[in-house]
């Protein structure tokens, strides 16, 4: 028997949508913060945005805040030695999760000890896998999670980005411990303590048990969903039982939207879920594709729950990459979502099924590797 996450635990849960309002406000918290800094991010660049991260988390551990950095070794590549030379010059402790085998000098801030080459070989062996999850934690009491990662891209263009859609989540209470535990978990290497992580209102996919949870728990929401079902994914590629989940949606009654990316940063991608989109609508499904800019947001909001976070509808979400979504109840919350993915498909362009675009020569070549996308 699955699990069902709780989510009555989060005691504010506070949408954004803009990253000019998120990053505001996580840098006025990191500059409040008295004892803890958690900061996970899959994507952590050096740039304008990147630069005034930097200099707050520094002057919170100058300070005497405990400030712990962890990014991706691939989704920061473009600045990961000067981002962690900065961080490291200013008190911080950071860590790169699995960095590329080549970049012989980062090896100093991965957690494990041992040879060069005994390094090589074993990140070698992982270099598929990625930490694709987005955290920031506050005193363990307020987090941020969602879709944002620390680049300009994600602000306005008034403030010189490139005003990618996103969602994310500050939340508070007691409870936000248990994001924190799952963070020490991830930076000590333990195993991660998937059902209480899992029953308190969050999901993680440590391990491939983590996963089945997880994987198991939405599908059958959605199977059960009888109202609604809609879904945001920046990367449109389900494995075969998501698809099997939509259908069955569409099956029972429930309003399926999916809201995808016109164009996205991943140029390939339109394509590759356009071998989706006959299926889904013949069955009944809407399918809306967000114009204004780069639709980077993931959620799923269902008859009473909403799912947010990091996780997109594709391979490398379900059976690759460590990711971090929370579980929502809340009323007030789940309105104010619905309200916001009206205002997207209203913003966007709807398919029929008379004009879904036919799949390009590279679309099908790369689709007969999804399993790595």
């Amino acid at each position: 028997m699955t699990p069902t996450p709780r989510s009555s635990h989060w005691e504010r849960a506070r949408l954004y949508v803009d990253g000019d309002t998120l990053f505001s406000r996580m840098l006025e918290a990191i500059a409040a913060a008295r004892e803890s800094i958690d900061f996970e991010y899959y994507i952590f660049l050096y740039d304008a945005l990147g630069e005034r991260f930097v200099r707050a988390l520094g002057e919170a551990a100058a300070r005497g805040v405990r400030v712990r950095v962890m990014v991706d070794g691939v989704g920061s590549m473009e600045d990961q030695e000067r981002l962690v030379e900065q961080l490291v010059d200013r008190g911080v402790d950071v860590r790169v999760y699995h960095p590329l085998p080549w970049f012989f000098t980062s090896y100093r801030w991965t957690r494990r000890g041992g040879t060069a080459l005994r390094k090589f070989l074993r990140l070698l062996w992982n270099v598929n896998r990625r930490n694709h999850r987005k955290l920031c934690t506050i005193d363990r009491r307020t987090a941020w999670v969602g879709s944002f990662n620390i680049t300009a891209v994600h602000l306005s263009r008034s403030a010189g980005g490139e005003a990618w859609r996103d969602y994310a989540l500050e939340l508070e209470g007691p409870r936000v411990e248990t994001l924190a535990e799952g963070f020490d978990d991830l930076w000590k290497g333990y195993r991660s303590r998937l059902r209480r992580g899992f029953l308190a209102g969050y999901l993680s996919n440590r391990s491939l048990r983590g996963r089945q949870l997880k994987n198991r728990f939405v599908t059958r929401s959605l199977v059960s969903a009888r109202r609604r079902v809609w879904l945001v994914s920046a990367y449109f590629l389900p494995t075969a039982g998501m698809r099997r989940a939509l259908l069955a949606a569409c099956r029972n009654g429930a309003e399926v939207r999916l809201l995808l990316p016109e164009r996205s940063d991943v140029a390939v991608f339109p394509g590759l879920s356009s071998h989706y989109y006959h299926e889904l609508l013949k069955a009944g499904a809407r399918i809306f594709l967000y114009r204004p800019s780069v639709l980077h947001a993931k959620a799923l909001l269902l008859d009473e729950l909403l799912i947010i976070g990091s996780s997109n509808w594709n391979y490398r979400s379900n059976l690759h990459d460590l990711e971090l979504d929370v579980v929502v109840r809340d009323a007030g919350t789940l309105a104010q979502m619905a309200q916001v993915i009206e205002t997207d498909c209203a913003d966007s362009r709807e398919l029929m099924l008379g004009d879904t675009p036919s799949p390009g020569l590279l679309s099908w070549l790369l689709y007969g590797v999804r399993y790595w996308m």
